[in-house]
């Protein structure tokens, strides 16, 4: 090689290597922004909420039943009788919970108060006083208790593993509406990045044909929640390389039926569409949704990390499929082993027209029955 090829390949290999250096530093900040602090805002509500009890409790149990253990905080509020101040509270901690996930945009409420367990109902009902908690920040695998309130502002603390008897009302964010406007914001997201958006079609249409992949069962051994946190909420990712460029194809899939672990669920749901992926091959991760993420910096991580996988890998063959599943797991935030988005599960290169039957995912937490169907599209 001549002096001058020499100076043009070092000036390469340093671009790249700048451009490799900036990618990283771009994933990392991106990383340190998914998760978000909400505790201090939960806390102050459930502390004034403790204190205005007396004039509240009435009003609030009248609410409460065996199929609705949750209030809308702004909106019982703007009726119940208490104070201004409270309401006013309310109404900027839902706004500052909603900005810092990105949601502000999407629904114009998250808080709300929830009655810990349908098992202390009769009590609330018969007049033993509660307790008001918020959940913690943090790993909830480490948190040392759960702190609680009294209507005098006293402190208690709870046990994390054994439900008390004593009523728990907690002030949390509507974990439903939280996940469904998540989705929505990083769906959109995705398609400004590029991404095709998901197709949504109805069984039985007549017409053209999708092949996709139908999930019949599904069973969680573990949902990662504490008593503290309620219900479990799950969600997919599927992930795979575009059929048609050497990028990665990402889609979210909401499971909202899946409410509790050690549960057998029958969705009939769509899981995989097959005419998004190369290799006729995907990954599939499930998370279970806690409340501390910022869905456009979680959904720009993710694309990010991904993109970076294939870059890395050069010209995708169908092992860059199984360096892409197993990648993103292993980059994922630390806060998603925690209280942000937990990992669950994970099924690495699914094949299109197999069916799974009784199949467990590689952490062994999950277990599926897949099936191909083909889809008559209008």
């Amino acid at each position: 090689m001549n002096r001058i090829g020499m100076v043009i390949a070092l000036f390469v290999c340093l671009g790249e290597g700048a451009l490799a250096q900036a990618a990283a530093v771009e994933s990392a900040a991106l990383r340190g922004r998914v998760s978000v602090s909400l505790a201090a805002d939960k806390r102050e509500l459930a502390l004034t909420l403790a204190n205005q009890d007396a004039a509240l409790r009435k009003d609030l149990v009248s609410r409460l039943s065996g199929e609705q253990l949750a209030v809308d905080l702004k909106q019982w509020l703007s009726t119940a009788p208490t104070q201004a101040f409270v309401r006013a509270m309310a109404e900027r901690a839902d706004l500052n919970v909603r900005r810092l996930k990105g949601l502000e945009r999407e629904t114009d409420s998250l808080l709300q108060l929830r009655l810990a367990s349908a098992s202390m109902l009769a009590a609330l009902k018969q007049g033993m006083e509660p307790l008001y908690a918020y959940e913690p920040d943090g790993n909830d695998s480490q948190w040392k208790f759960i702190e609680a309130f009294d209507r005098f502002g006293g402190v208690h603390h709870l046990d994390v593993h054994r439900m008390p008897e004593q009523p728990v009302l907690v002030v949390d964010i509507d974990a439903r509406r939280d996940l469904a406007a998540g989705i929505k914001l990083m769906r959109e997201h995705l398609a400004l990045l590029g991404q095709r958006p998901m197709p949504t079609l109805d069984v039985g249409a007549t017409a053209t044909s999708t092949p996709v992949t139908m999930l019949d069962h599904i069973r969680l051994n573990d949902d990662e929640e504490p008593w503290l946190s309620g219900d479990a909420e799950i969600y997919a990712l599927v992930n795979g390389v575009d059929p048609s460029s050497d990028e990665p194809q990402l889609d979210l899939v909401d499971m909202p039926y899946l409410d509790n672990d050690g549960t057998a669920y029958s969705p009939n749901q769509i899981l995989i569409f097959w005419d998004r992926y190369r290799w006729a091959a995907a990954n599939v991760i499930l998370m279970e949704h806690d409340d501390n993420t910022n869905y456009q910096q979680l959904v720009s991580y993710l694309f990010t990390v991904a993109s970076e996988i294939l870059a890395a890998v050069g010209q995708p063959e169908i092992s860059a499929l199984v360096a892409l599943g197993s990648g993103l797991v292993d980059r994922m935030p630390s806060g998603w082993f925690s209280n942000d988005d937990d990992y669950v599960d994970s099924y690495y290169t699914l094949e299109k027209g197999k069916s799974y039957t009784n199949y467990a995912g590689a952490r062994g937490n999950a277990v599926v029955y897949l099936r191909p169907y083909a889809i008559n599209q209008q």
